[in-house]
């Protein structure tokens, strides 16, 4: 990929110069992809157990002019630009699913079934996310129809708690995320390797947060799918935000810290909780850590990329420090 004289422009969130191409990007592919997190790759279930993800990914457009600032050309910089649309399901449960009363001190049963808009705009030395998430949490979000009909499949314990769950309630969230590129050299043969900041804020009556950490990857083409992978335990990779990159492969690992200001997953109201409820209540735990490691392939037709993550303990009475999660996800040009 070859790039003109660089440029320094001034970014949304810092005004710390980058040297930018002037070149346009072009991509006129637009991307599918299906993504499963599980935290069965440790033998457990429980806290964050499962994530299935389906998004479409737009090719290249120009954007309208409502939403040019939120596009790194706006401030300067050619970039490629994208729209994303992705439907969800995430689901959370206590450490003991036996369990046909609630425990005091434990996780409340939760399911989050969403749709996301992403607003995506990358450069090889600077990516960001806009998004608006929208879905429902408690029965609206079938968090226990799905949970028994997987494990009715599979042969796992049937959980029995789901009345208990938190209530049904319309939830959502505005975000922002963006890739900072640190530096970047040649390594060995075609490969190269990169350390990026990675900063992103949530807000929203779903959760509401704000985090940073440091990235290192090493592969190919890195420029090309810089803000890809992201350091999260909950579906980190987005195939759509590979960039003008015909082929490629990378791996990642990465590291951040996070102050969550409200998460409706523990401090929503359980209406099914026996009196006195406030027994049961559990107590966030404003900062928290996050770790994934994680390695992407594709082509200029088909992709996947997997990984396993890490994170603290996200409320006060949780019985572990650490808790962890694996995924896939798999992913299609066209």
């Amino acid at each position: 990929m070859n790039y003109l004289k660089a440029i320094p422009f001034a970014l949304l969130t810092t005004s710390i110069p980058l040297l930018v191409s002037t070149h346009a990007l072009s991509s006129e592919r637009s991307t599918v992809s299906f993504s499963i997190d599980n935290d069965g790759v440790f033998g457990t279930d429980e806290d964050y157990t499962n994530g299935i993800f389906l998004s479409y990914t737009s090719g290249s457009i120009t954007p309208y002019s409502i939403f040019r600032p939120l596009s790194i050309s706006y401030w300067g910089a050619s970039s490629l630009d994208k729209f994303e649309v992705q439907l969800g399901h995430k689901m959370w449960t206590p450490s003991d699913i036996n369990a046909t009363e609630p425990v005091a001190n434990d996780r409340p049963y939760a399911g989050y079934f969403h749709t996301e808009f992403n607003y995506i705009s990358l450069h090889p030395q600077q990516a960001q996310r806009v998004n608006l998430t929208v879905g429902a949490t408690g029965e609206s979000s079938f968090a226990d129809q799905a949970q028994q009909l997987v494990h009715s499949i599979v042969g796992s314990t049937e959980p029995q708690g789901w009345e208990y769950q938190i209530e049904d309630r319309f939830a959502g969230s505005l975000g922002y995320l963006t890739h900072l590129n640190w530096k970047r050299a040649p390594a060995v043969g075609l490969t190269s390797w990169e350390i990026s900041n990675v900063t992103e804020a949530n807000i929203g009556n779903f959760r509401s947060d704000i985090s940073t950490g440091a990235m290192f990857r090493w592969g190919t083409d890195l420029g090309g799918n810089f803000g890809s992978a992201n350091i999260h335990s909950e579906n980190p990779f987005k195939a759509g935000m590979i960039g003008a990159s015909k082929r490629g492969w990378f791996s990642y690992f990465g590291i951040k810290a996070r102050y969550r200001f409200n998460d409706m997953t523990i401090q929503g109201n359980r209406p099914g909780i026996p009196e006195p409820s406030e027994a049961y209540d559990i107590t966030l735990q404003p900062w928290q850590a996050e770790a994934t490691l994680g390695i992407a392939w594709y082509n200029q037709y088909v992709g996947v990329s997997t990984f396993i993550a890490s994170k603290s303990a996200e409320y006060n009475e949780a019985k572990k420090s650490i808790y962890g999660n694996g995924g896939v996800s798999l992913f299609a040009f066209f």
